[in-house]
């Protein structure tokens, strides 16, 4: 499901809103969505019924959008820590955008939402996604999870 290609590692946005637009460009560049600005439009939405900024440096926002072709999950790595408004009031580090069709939000999403929620209770999990810093062995990573 996840490909080296929705991975983007080594990234310096200072805001939540430039990973927003940033997570609605990429989608729309991998012509994975027809219009980047709904797709950014959906993020914010979303994020403003409830922070998606979850424990320990991740957050995991999710778009859900006619615009969104397929279900795709995207990573993005940031070196600077980014304000959230994270449970734990941490800065945010390690961003996983998920993006669902909106014909497909109800169990696609939650389910999707709820294996990658999972998947970031295991401490050795969240260690390894912090620590690898290749498209690759990150896409190796989440796909072994998601199966």
């Amino acid at each position: 499901m996840i490909k080296a290609e929705h991975i983007f590692v080594n990234q310096t946005f200072a805001t939540q809103a430039e990973v927003f637009k940033y997570l609605a460009s990429q989608i729309k560049a991998l012509d994975l969505a027809e219009d980047a600005e709904k797709v950014e439009a959906a993020l914010f939405e979303r994020e403003s019924q409830s922070t998606t900024g979850m424990m320990d440096g991740f957050a995991i926002p999710h778009a859900k959008s006619a615009t969104i072709k397929e279900p795709t999950v995207l990573l993005v790595k940031n070196n600077l820590g980014l304000e959230w408004d994270s449970l734990d009031g941490k800065p945010i580090e390690v961003i996983i955008g998920l993006f669902i069709p909106e014909n497909m939000a109800g169990d696609t999403h939650l389910k999707l939402l709820s294996t990658i929620s999972r998947m970031l209770m295991k401490a050795d999990f969240k260690a390894q996604l912090k620590e690898l810093n290749t498209e690759v062995e990150l896409a190796n990573l989440l796909n072994s999870g998601l199966e």
